[in-house]
């Protein structure tokens, strides 16, 4: 799975084969193709935020809304939650692979990080991931906590094919702090504290 980037899995899957389709979720999780108003946003964002544009973006700004918007879940340069997958050694210099993921998060959702709704006996609900698995526990992560369930109280375990990442990332935001925040995501390196 590490060796192959979302692209090259699509084009995969562009095959038709059933036994190359069936792996392929076996092994990476859920893939479905862009709607058409997400590929126009895709499209939109990606004729906006050109190399040129993105040199302009300040990367103080950019790190502070990574931290308001990102950090809870997402770690890059050793910062941040631990919930969503780790940034600092993503493609997240190449601008299609970071649209894609901040405008339809739930196109691509490796198998570790798949939504599971989980009711217990008791009628509570838990929607998170299952970070580990035993003959007698589920430990899941939630947004907000890590919940250790027993199996004897769970009734009905189903898998989401959403992320537990929101859409709609960039509509809080104005172009030039999703300039920013994209700029500082691309950036090879943390700023220092303070810039």
């Amino acid at each position: 799975r590490t060796d192959l980037n979302a692209f090259t899995v699509r084009q995969l899957l562009a095959l038709n084969d059933k036994r190359v389709t069936a792996r392929v979720n076996e092994v990476w999780g859920t893939l479905r193709p862009a709607s058409q108003e997400k590929a126009a946003l895709m499209a939109k964002y990606k004729s906006l935020l050109t190399a040129d544009t993105l040199k302009q973006a300040n990367l103080a700004n950019g790190r502070l809304l990574y931290w308001k918007n990102c950090a809870s879940c997402h770690k890059l340069f050793g910062e941040g939650g631990n919930i969503g997958p780790e940034l600092t050694g993503s493609q997240r210099a190449n601008l299609d692979y970071v649209l894609e993921n901040m405008l339809d998060p739930s196109a691509v959702v490796p198998r570790e990080y798949q939504v599971s709704v989980i009711t217990t006996n008791s009628g509570r609900t838990l929607t998170g991931i299952v970070k580990e698995e035993t003959e007698r526990a589920l430990t899941v992560q939630t947004q907000n906590e890590v919940v250790i369930v027993p199996k004897d109280e769970i009734d009905i375990r189903k898998q989401s094919p959403l992320s537990m990442m929101p859409e709609g990332m960039f509509e809080p935001l104005t172009f030039v702090e999703i300039r920013d925040l994209v700029g500082y995501l691309a950036s090879p390196q943390p700023l220092a504290p303070g810039r």
